[in-house]
């Protein structure tokens, strides 16, 4: 479980939060682009925004085909209230790109232990989780 992440820097998903996609996606798609598993990266306000209401951002990017999942979590139980998700878009790599968005009244950031963005693609997830009590 992610911490905090920095404000002003990010994290990227690595190889250990993936699963390997070799297989070429061929057929319904037609491009023949092979499976590409999302990169995940979750951004949070800066400590200005926390005195009105603030943004968490969860960026996906890099992956093939389109069709993903994003749950919003927080404590680890699904919300759907402040959530609002992009439809994916097709980026210059071929490769696609969505972001989700979580608006959070100041009172509910201090008041919960965690928030996780999680994504379902093809079969894998990757999630990633920021804990306020741990960010300055």
């Amino acid at each position: 479980m992610a911490s905090c992440p920095q404000r002003q820097q990010h994290h990227r998903a690595g190889p250990q939060d993936l699963e390997p996609q070799q297989e070429a996606v061929l057929g319904a798609y037609g491009t023949g682009q092979p499976k590409s598993a999302p990169s995940v990266t979750l951004f949070l306000p800066f400590s200005e925004e926390l005195r009105a209401k603030s943004t968490l951002v969860c960026l996906i990017s890099d992956f093939h085909p389109s069709t993903l999942v994003v749950t919003w979590k927080v404590d680890g139980t699904p919300i759907t209230q402040g959530v609002e998700t992009t439809k994916p878009f097709k980026q210059s790599n071929n490769k696609y790109l969505a972001s989700s968005y979580l608006s959070l009244s100041p009172d509910k950031w201090k008041s919960h232990r965690s928030f996780t963005c999680q994504v379902m693609h093809e079969g894998s997830t990757v999630e990633k989780t920021v804990v306020p009590a741990e960010c300055p």
